[in-house]
């Protein structure tokens, strides 16, 4: 990891300075969350920039619409994370009214793995 990063969310570390992250795992890991929890067209400058988990509050919870946030979040881990990461697993899972939403991917740089799981209930 080279260079300075700004940890996220951005916080003040106690030496007075901005906070960065422990290391090259926990930065990759707060990318994909940025990445996933962006909706696109919410950065000006970088208008396809996001994999919109927000709105997906406001769409249906089904098998369809479950398919749907699967190809949305892998194109846009492909797009704009493939060089950083390589996803061994996305699952998106429909239960009545809940949406789970399991991802694992290996850091390219260090082979180090990453889990993360986001759930909503509707």
């Amino acid at each position: 990891m080279a260079g300075r990063h700004l940890a996220f969310p951005f916080r003040i570390g106690t030496d007075g300075r901005s906070a960065a992250p422990d290391g090259l795992e926990q930065h990759v890991r707060m990318e994909v969350i940025q990445l996933l929890l962006t909706n696109p067209g919410e950065r000006p400058m970088l208008p396809g920039f996001g994999g919109g988990l927000r709105r997906l509050v406001f769409e249906r919870n089904d098998d369809v619409g479950a398919a749907l946030a699967k190809s949305t979040i892998s194109g846009a881990l492909r797009e704009w994370l493939g060089h950083r990461i390589e996803v061994l697993a996305l699952e998106v899972e429909s239960e009545e009214s809940t949406l789970r939403i399991g991802l694992k991917y290996r850091i390219r740089e260090s082979g180090e793995e990453g889990l993360l799981r986001f759930e909503h209930q509707g």
